[in-house]
């Protein structure tokens, strides 16, 4: 499944390192499917389609996790067996008592201009009074990349990549994962991710990063990489690696 905002294509390094007699499907961004679940409706639906019987396993990196769990709830629910589910360091955020959704969004995008003088060296001035105001969040982050165009030389494609990253995130909170009860494996990241917003929901340091709540056969793999490194060499072929070793354990017990 994708990842918030991206193409699968960044999964093509680690389905090239997997076994030639096992066919990988990406399952790209939907513009329509407004939460997780319904996303998760409509990509069990492909999945059926093109595999109706039989084994599968899904997976996603970052948000592409949270859609592959839900799907898994979906297809398992359908009386499909899915063998295991992979999350790429996919982060639960943080449920933070006391912050209103006001202060949330707020924190947000004071961690996107930090992030924009760290990476433009620009101050973004940002209305955060009207930000919160709004009630769509299609126009909140088209407000602040219109401010952000006009402040610093941004490529489009990197503001269109802003955009729909900041959507499919926005789904990713709003989404609460149900409980699964395959296996799941969950490829956790050591180290802190350099160049990126800093997001106080997002800043976990226990083990699972939430998934363990509702996934009761979780197995954590710590990977010696970062949030945008894991599906780059050398990390990827760590993944890989042990991923390969998961598959083919599952085949022996099928």
């Amino acid at each position: 499944m994708h990842a918030a905002g991206g193409t699968t294509d960044v999964y093509r390094a680690l389905a090239q390192r997997l076994s030639d007699d096992r066919p990988v499907y990406g399952l790209e961004r939907l513009e329509d499917a407004p939460t997780v679940t319904e996303k998760a409706r409509r990509y069990a639906e492909a999945v059926t389609a093109v595999h109706p019987d039989g084994p599968c396993l899904l997976g996603g990196w970052s948000f592409g996790g949270f859609v592959a769990q839900e799907t898994a709830r979906h297809l398992t629910a359908a009386g499909r067996d899915v063998q295991l589910v992979v999350l790429i360091d996919s982060v639960r955020p943080l449920r933070r008592p006391g912050r209103t959704p006001a202060e949330r969004l707020r924190d947000h995008f004071e961690g996107f201009a930090r992030h924009v003088q760290d990476a433009y060296g620009v101050p973004l001035e940002l209305p955060y009074e009207d930000l919160v105001a709004m009630d769509d969040d299609g126009e909140r982050i088209d407000t602040v990349l219109e401010i952000l165009r006009a402040a610093a030389d941004v490529p489009a494609a990197a503001l269109e990549h802003q955009r729909s990253s900041y959507l499919d995130l926005r789904i990713g909170e709003a989404h609460e994962p149900g409980r699964h009860d395959g296996r799941v494996v969950l490829y956790r990241a050591t180290e802190p991710a350099p160049h990126t917003v800093r997001d106080p929901a997002y800043e976990r340091d226990d083990r699972t990063l939430g998934w363990d709540e509702v996934c009761p056969r979780l197995t954590v793999v710590p990977v010696a990489g970062h949030h945008l490194s894991l599906l780059d060499p050398p990390h990827v072929d760590e993944i890989a690696a042990h991923l390969g070793r998961e598959l083919a354990a599952g085949t022996r017990r099928t």
